[in-house]
């Protein structure tokens, strides 16, 4: 199976969770289900060891109190990663002139513990695991003195695995204001290789930060 063919698999897969939980609500007890999209920001984390310089991108959630002050929820997003042209990611001083962008679809799965559930706001705390599709568009400049030439760099997926806070502000009976601050690290580095030969994996640890609305149903 191609990489093309499990994107659109797990994609469906969890995009159809996210529909089941919106249309239904309420799945594991009789407490309404929460439906947030919010926009992210990624600041990498590794200085001149990380490829990216930073990241942009959405992302769909769907959570349960299934036995309060615990929930669990589901993921998905997509996210635009930019190369640092000034990374040395690789280590290796024949590759220079990094540039390029990642695609990056996470699937993720996640477990909540309420802070803070006061009559218009909410403190909550996060963790949870990502399984991250990645499409690569990233090339070096290969110095060598039989090569000179730029070389295209293959990105394979990726596990992360995060934590995080989130402060929800209702705007409605029905609606809050969500932010969230969290951290991730690599459970599984990417694999890479440039021209068929293998580099050092690709990391996409890092703080990031989201805003966004969340809906009751």
């Amino acid at each position: 199976m191609d990489i093309g063919m499990m994107k659109k698999i797990g994609l469906g897969i969890c995009v159809a969770l996210l529909g089941a939980g919106a249309a239904f609500g309420g799945l594991l007890n009789d407490e309404p289900g929460e439906l947030t999209l919010s926009g992210r920001g990624w600041i990498p984390g590794d200085g001149d060891f990380d490829l990216f310089e930073d990241g942009y991108g959405v992302s769909l959630s769907y959570r349960e109190w299934f036995h309060f002050p615990w929930a669990v929820g589901v993921s998905v997003g997509v996210a635009h990663w930019e190369v640092d042209d000034g990374s040395d990611a690789y280590k290796y001083p024949m590759l220079t002139g990094y540039e390029g962008d990642a695609l990056l679809i996470p699937l993720g799965v996640s477990l909540y513990f309420s802070m803070i559930d006061w009559d218009n706001w909410n403190l909550n705390l996060k963790t949870g695991v990502e399984y991250l599709f990645v499409d690569s568009n990233v090339s070096v400049f290969n110095n060598e003195e039989n090569v000179k030439a730029r070389q295209d760099v293959d990105i394979g997926n990726a596990i992360l695995w995060n934590v995080g806070a989130e402060y929800e502000y209702m705007i409605a009976e029905n609606a809050y204001i969500a932010g969230e601050l969290g951290y991730q690290v690599d459970v599984m580095r990417a694999d890479t290789d440039y021209a068929g030969r293998s580099a050092r994996d690709t990391s996409f640890r890092g703080f990031y930060l989201g805003i966004g609305v969340k809906f009751l149903f």
